[in-house]
């Protein structure tokens, strides 16, 4: 076997191991309350981008018209927000050591003064800021998949309380018609995957179907 091959077989290796590790990782939950006794009523809410990158602002816009067509939170519109924000999206830097991971707070205590500044101009009841937290590829033997890890926390005002998180890994399966495609068709599509079930688990858990 030359070296190539081998360099294939030991990709393909790792890939499958990494798509086991990430379906078997417990910290994979698209909403998920701190305290399972806290209630969570139907109010105001606004989805905030932490970041500035297009996959944050996507997936903002993403939760938040779903959250809109689905839920019975009135949810304000990303251009609303963007009015009475002018500097958005405001970067809320994005933390990856975790104080508590049964508990993730995405964002140090450094940045709730800009969090808490939003609030200022919003508000609302809830501030559910999100971030696309990385993006890559995976393989097994016959497919490659693009993965999003979308992330965010839920803000309670007043008070300014995290009271829950989203961490998930989404993917897209790269199809024969990549070639046709725009560059981030498939990660738009995994992201949309992990908006959804975002969305499904926050209705689920916050009792606010439509």
């Amino acid at each position: 076997m030359n070296f190539n091959a081998l360099r294939h077989t030991a990709r393909i290796l790792m890939s499958l191991s990494l798509l086991f590790a990430l379906t078997a990782c417990s910290s994979n939950a698209p909403f998920k309350k701190f305290d399972a006794n806290k209630k969570i009523k139907p109010s105001t809410i606004a989805v905030i981008s932490g970041g500035d990158d297009d996959l944050d602002i996507k997936l903002a816009e993403l939760i938040s018209n779903d959250l809109s067509r689905r839920s019975t939170f009135t949810v304000m519109p990303q251009s609303e927000i963007a009015k009475k924000i002018h500097e958005y999206p405001a970067t809320i830097r994005l933390v990856y050591k975790l104080a508590d991971e049964q508990k993730p707070v995405w964002f140090g205590l450094s940045e709730f003064e800009k969090v808490n500044a939003i609030q200022d101009r919003l508000k609302v009841d809830y501030l559910f800021v999100v971030w696309n937290r990385d993006f890559f590829q995976g393989y097994t033997a016959f497919s490659t998949y693009d993965y999003v890890v979308p992330a965010g926390n839920l803000i309670e005002y007043p008070g300014a309380k995290v009271v829950a998180s989203s961490m998930l890994y989404s993917h897209s399966r790269v199809g024969l018609l990549k070639w046709f495609r725009d560059a981030d068709y498939y990660l738009v599509d995994a992201l949309e995957n992990g908006a959804e079930d975002i969305v499904n688990e926050f209705l689920d858990v916050t009792n606010s179907k439509k």
